[in-house]
C-alpha cells in the first residue's frame, strides 16, 4: 500500500494555562494540526494485535521495532520511508531462547534488544541470538527481597550498567507497588520505596468464583527512560516518580492541574463475585480519568501525555465502546504544567504513541493496515 495522507485538521485550543518560563514554546495561542499516514506493508501481513504494546524506537527514531510474542518474531518498520523493512524470527527455548509469551521489550544501542519473559530475560541481536543473559530468580536475591506474591510488571535495562534492570513489581492484593534495581550478576535487589503510589492498591479488583480467582483488574504502571532519568507513571494518577541515574535520587513529582483531576475518584470493591459486576466496575473505572505515560519532545524540551475519559453507549441494554474524550497535556522539563488542551476532533483512546520529528505519532489500525495519526503542536 502506498503512503497516503488522509487528513489535515486544525484543532483550536480549548484551554491553556499560563505558559511556563522553562519551555521554548509560547502556549498562549495554540493550534494543533493532525494528519494520518499509512505504512506500506510490502504485501506482508503485519502483526497489529495488541496495538504495538511490545514496541520501541531505534535511538535515531528512524525505525519502529515491535515484537510478536505469539510467534516470536520481530518486525521492523522504517518511519522515514513509512514502509515495512524485515521480519526476524527468535527461538522459544535453547541457548538463544526468549521464553514463551515475552512481555518485556526494549531497543538498546548497537542494534541490540532486551527481551524478557517470566522464564527468560536477556539481550539479543537482530539475528535471533542471545548476547547477554539477564535471567534471575527472586529467591536468589541477597539482602532485600521481593516476596513471591509479587510479579514483575515492567523491566528496563539500566542505561549505565547493562547487567542491571530497572523494575516495577505488582501485587494483586492491597500491597503497595515496589520499584527497585536488580543486579542480575550479583543477585542483589535495591528497593527504592514509592509510598506516594500507595493509592494504586485502591484500584485493584478480583473476580472470585467460589473462592477461586477468575479475573483480576489492576493499574497500568510504566517506566520511561529519558534524559538520563527513569520516569515512573501509571494510568490512575498524573503524579510521577523520577529516578536520576546521575544522582541516584528518587523524587515524587505531582502535577498541579487547572481543569483536570489529578487522579481517578471512583471507588471500587476489592472483590466481586460475578462477572457482570466485574465488567460494570471496569467500565465505570474507564469512564473516570485515565493517563498515559509521558513522552519527551527533545526539540522543544517538553513532555506530552494524554488524559482521556472512555465513552460508552447502551445498545439493546448492552454497553458498547463509543470513543473517548481526549486531552493533550504539556509539561516543562521540571514537570510543571504548561497547558491542557481538549482535542475536539480526536475521539479515540490514544494507543501506542511517541514523538518523532517534533510531532506526536499515535498508532492506528485502519482495516488491518498500520497507520499513524500525527499531531503537530503549533504556536501562533
Amino acid at each position: 500500500m502506498k503512503n497516503t495522507l488522509l487528513a489535515f485538521i486544525a484543532l483550536p485550543l480549548i484551554f491553556a494555562c499560563n505558559p511556563s518560563k522553562e519551555a521554548k514554546m509560547d502556549f498562549s495561542q495554540l493550534t494543533i494540526t493532525m494528519d494520518t499516514v499509512m505504512v506500506d506493508a510490502k504485501d506482508e501481513i503485519l502483526f497489529l494485535i495488541g496495538d504495538l504494546m511490545m514496541s520501541d524506537l531505534s535511538p535515531d527514531k528512524q525505525f519502529l521495532y515491535y515484537f510478536n510474542s505469539m510467534n516470536l518474531t520481530l518486525e521492523i518498520v522504517d518511519l522515514d520511508k513509512l514502509e515495512f523493512v524485515r521480519r526476524i524470527s527468535y527461538e522459544e527455548e535453547g541457548p538463544d531462547g526468549v521464553g514463551r509469551f515475552p512481555m518485556q521489550f526494549q531497543v538498546l544501542s548497537g542494534e541490540q534488544l532486551f527481551i524478557g519473559s517470566f522464564t527468560h530475560r536477556g539481550i539479543f541481536d537482530q539475528k535471533g541470538r542471545r548476547v547477554k543473559d539477564l535471567n534471575f530468580k527472586i529467591d536468589e536475591f541477597i539482602g532485600e527481597k521481593v516476596t513471591p506474591n509479587y510479579f514483575e510488571k515492567t523491566l528496563k535495562v539500566h542505561p549505565k550498567n547493562p547487567q542491571k534492570l530497572i523494575s516495577i513489581w505488582n501485587d494483586w492484593g492491597d500491597a503497595p507497588n515496589i520499584f527497585g534495581i536488580i543486579d542480575t550478576q550479583k543477585k542483589v535487589f535495591e528497593n527504592l520505596p514509592i509510598p506516594a503510589f500507595d493509592y494504586l492498591s485502591e484500584f485493584r479488583m478480583i473476580y472470585a468464583d467460589g473462592g477461586i480467582t477468575r479475573a483480576v483488574l489492576g493499574e497500568d504502571s510504566q517506566i520511561t527512560l529519558v534524559n538520563n532519568k527513569s520516569i515512573l507513571s501509571n494510568n490512575i494518577g498524573s503524579d510521577v516518580y523520577i529516578y536520576d541515574f546521575e544522582t541516584e535520587k528518587l523524587n515524587h513529582m505531582p502535577t498541579r492541574h487547572q481543569s483536570l483531576p489529578s487522579r481517578k475518584s471512583l471507588k471500587i470493591p476489592q472483590i466481586v463475585e460475578s462477572m457482570p459486576e466485574f465488567h460494570e466496575h471496569n467500565r465505570k473505572l474507564g469512564e473516570d480519568i485515565n493517563f498515559t505515560a509521558p513522552v519527551w519532545d527533545e526539540e522543544n524540551e517538553i513532555y506530552y501525555r494524554f488524559a482521556y475519559y472512555m465513552k460508552n453507549k447502551e445498545v439493546d441494554g448492552v454497553h458498547q465502546p463509543a470513543g473517548a474524550e481526549v486531552f493533550l497535556i504539556a509539561l516543562d522539563k521540571n514537570f510543571d504544567l504548561i497547558s491542557e488542551t481538549l482535542l475536539e476532533l480526536y475521539h479515540k483512546i490514544p494507543r501506542r504513541h511517541f514523538i518523532k520529528d517534533g510531532r506526536i505519532w499515535i498508532f492506528e489500525n485502519i482495516d488491518d493496515e498500520m497507520a499513524f495519526v500525527r499531531l503537530s503542536v503549533l504556536n501562533n
